[in-house]
């Protein structure tokens, strides 16, 4: 079993579930952590928050999916990564990571994540130069 995290500043990870909810129903089981915000205000609480879940997890594998490479909230996520082998950690989540992470078909978590992030790439375009493109062929 997977236990999957959205982790972000503020309460981007909240609107990202709540969007997964409305597109695909409650039963996608990822649950947000919001830092910065009313529970978790510090880094410190941050990485025992993520320590916590990792520890509920009892060895299962844990997905973590962060706002910003670099930031602090990713920080945390791979200081996690590196004390324990049954975590991963993915940096820049959109919904439609998310959704692809959630509804590929793939078995092992790392085939999951390299599915989900190649998707997701493939899916910013900037509509305008796709327009002009079109319009001239």
């Amino acid at each position: 079993m997977r236990h999957v995290y959205v982790a972000s500043h503020g309460q981007f990870a909240r609107g990202l579930v709540d969007s997964l909810s409305l597109l695909i129903g409650d039963e996608h089981g990822i649950r947000p952590v919001c830092a910065y915000g009313d529970d978790i205000t510090t880094t410190e609480q941050l990485d025992q928050t993520l320590e916590q879940l990792i520890a509920e997890a009892n060895g299962e594998e844990v997905v973590v999916f962060t706002d910003l490479l670099g930031g602090s909230v990713n920080n945390c996520a791979t200081r996690a990564l590196m004390l324990h082998r049954n975590v991963y950690v993915v940096a820049g989540v959109n919904l439609t990571l998310l959704l692809e992470f959630l509804l590929c078909e793939e078995e092992s978590t790392e085939a999951a994540v390299v599915y989900a992030t190649h998707a997701a790439r493939e899916s910013i375009v900037f509509i305008n130069a796709l327009i002009t493109q079109q319009s001239s062929d």
